[in-house]
């Protein structure tokens, strides 16, 4: 069951594209990394 969980979840990250407004078909994935450059440096260390 595990394996199914972490099989989908990756797809779900990283292969599908965000339904989000404005995504532009961009994974969530690559939204959250692009996030990630917005926060200060201290505080991107502590959250990934």
């Amino acid at each position: 069951m595990q394996t199914d969980l972490d099989s989908y979840l990756e797809q779900y990250n990283t292969k599908r594209p965000h339904q989000g407004q404005m995504m532009e078909g961009q994974t969530p994935n690559s939204m959250f990394k692009k996030g990630l450059k917005l926060i200060p440096k201290e505080v991107r260390d502590y959250v990934a």
